[in-house]
């Protein structure tokens, strides 16, 4: 019996075993399983950590946002677009290899420093637009609706069974409609503060344009001259033989008293053959410069601006300028204030969406045009100062850029609207500038006009006309008082953490 028992008591043993080993085995099953679509589904990387923002408030280091991984890779790849378009990155770079040796830093690295710079300007420049109060103006949540169309369009186009399916082929596991909405709306916010503070929180009056005027006239002073560069002969060693240039354009001065003059003894000089390929031609003088800057007129060489804005400098007056590789003739023509008048106004736009629509006739556009002309009517029925216009544009518009820039357009000058052979203008065209630059307008004059194909409607509001030169002079010192602000916010040492191996290993 004693036999019996301790035999009986060794199989349950040995089933309380197997048990206890089925039921481990299973769970190390369960966990591959649950672990196996936890990875493809992407959801490590949109809980996880890529990049901490911090800020030193008091002498203590502060959290002030977590990016996810998937948001952070959003980033990424914008930084990484923009780096091959600028040759920085090619397309067959391994972004893994080292791009400064000096502290093995890969160009993922590199890539994910910008990105990461990039999210803790936009987070503080964020926070600023919350404690001011700007969110109730702003028009993120529209514009990511509209960039949403877009993407699911373009999913549907190239043949993707979903957005996501898309997304995913562009950023990556774990991006998704949600996370790029975060994307989406964490950027609009940014540049639309940004464009919010250039636009109505900083302003310049006439008082102070005219006092940086007459603090520094240069700046906004313009010239026109004449000018032709007469390259040396280059030696074995590299160095330049300029005697014969220098000749050259001793010989331009000394035969020039107009513009006319002076393309004439520089195409003596080239020869006709030459000057063909150089473009000179009845209608078109390229060595005649028009309504340069000092600042550009410095990028064709050295001293040029000192020469051409000098006070005592007359109509006539010749130079040449010799460099290391040849020689410069130079002659000034006049030098002058640009008091041409210079627009600014704001758009909304209005889609025709029966102008989009597959198997449209003349009929059902006109009628889906007259609709749309009835809506943006609407819209400005009441007179509204720029900021109420700044709050419709936003909550209307179709176009995604207006909502960023409440549909501004500054700087656009009155000759943009001269009809001419080469630039011929549509009435359309016409009839704005005609509208736009009216002695008559005042700011908060709107108009509504359609396009010239009915496939949609532009209303258009008036903010002023000023001199080029003033319209210059308000864009320097707001963009001086921008800069300050963007200084003063970024106080307490901001930062930002990277978590670049597990940004590498979640990106797949």
């Amino acid at each position: 019996m004693a036999k019996d028992k301790k035999r009986a008591d060794s199989g349950i043993k040995t089933a309380k075993r197997n048990k206890a080993i089925v039921i481990a085995l299973v769970a190390f099953f369960a966990v591959i399983v649950v672990g196996y679509f936890v990875y493809i589904s992407g959801l490590l990387p949109k809980v996880m950590t890529g990049v901490k923002i911090t800020k030193t408030v008091d002498g203590v280091t502060q959290t002030i946002d977590n990016i996810s991984v998937a948001e952070t890779n959003y980033h990424y790849y914008q930084v990484l677009s923009s780096y091959m378009n600028y040759g920085i990155i090619s397309s067959s770079t391994d972004v893994d290899a080292v791009y400064d040796t000096t502290n093995n830093k890969t160009y993922r690295q590199l890539v994910l420093d910008q990105a990461a710079n990039e999210l803790m300007n936009s987070t503080i420049v964020n926070q600023e637009a919350e404690r001011m109060g700007y969110l109730p103006h702003s028009g993120a949540s529209r514009y990511a609706d509209l960039s949403l169309e877009s993407a699911e369009q373009t999913a549907t186009l190239y043949g993707f069974g979903s957005v996501e399916q898309y997304l995913q082929a562009l950023y990556g596991k774990g991006m998704s409609s949600r996370v790029l909405r975060n994307c989406l709306e964490r950027q609009c916010l940014t540049q639309e503060y940004e464009n919010y503070v250039r636009q109505f929180l900083f302003t310049a009056s006439e008082e102070e344009l005219n006092a940086a005027f007459d603090a520094n006239p240069t700046v906004y002073q313009r010239v026109d001259f004449d000018y032709y560069f007469f390259a040396g002969e280059m030696a074995e060693d590299g160095t330049y033989d300029i005697d014969e240039a220098v000749d050259n354009a001793n010989d331009v001065i000394d035969a020039a008293s107009d513009a006319d003059s002076f393309a004439a003894a520089v195409v003596e000089i080239i020869g006709q053959e030459t000057a063909d390929l150089a473009g000179f031609s009845e209608d078109y003088n390229p060595t005649h410069a028009e309504s340069y800057t000092s600042a550009s007129a410095d990028m064709i060489t050295e001293g040029l601006s000192d020469f051409l804005f000098a006070d005592e400098r007359e109509e006539g007056d010749t130079i040449v300028f010799e460099t290391e590789q040849g020689a410069y003739a130079v002659m000034f023509e006049r030098r002058f204030v640009n008091e041409e008048s210079t627009a600014t106004y704001r758009t909304l736009t209005l889609y025709n969406d029966a102008a989009q629509e597959s198997g449209a006739t003349p009929e059902s556009i006109q009628a889906g045009l007259e609709q749309t002309l009835a809506e943006a009517n609407a819209l400005v029925a009441t007179p509204m100062d720029s900021l109420a216009f700044a709050d419709v544009v936003k909550s209307n518009s179709d176009s995604v850029s207006e909502i960023i820039t409440a549909g501004y357009n500054d700087g656009t000058a009155a000759s943009r609207f001269e009809s001419t052979e080469e630039n011929p203008l549509t009435d359309r065209e016409i009839a704005l500038g005609n509208w736009l630059f009216d002695s008559a307008r005042v700011q908060g004059d709107t108009l509504v006009l359609a396009s010239d194909d009915s496939s949609y409607v532009t209303v258009y509001y008036f903010e002023n006309v000023v001199p080029e030169w003033m319209y210059t002079a308000r864009t320097q010192l707001v963009t001086g008082y921008v800069n300050s602000w963007s200084n003063d916010i970024l106080t307490g040492d901001p930062s930002y953490l990277i978590a670049y191996d597990l940004i590498r290993r979640l990106s797949y």
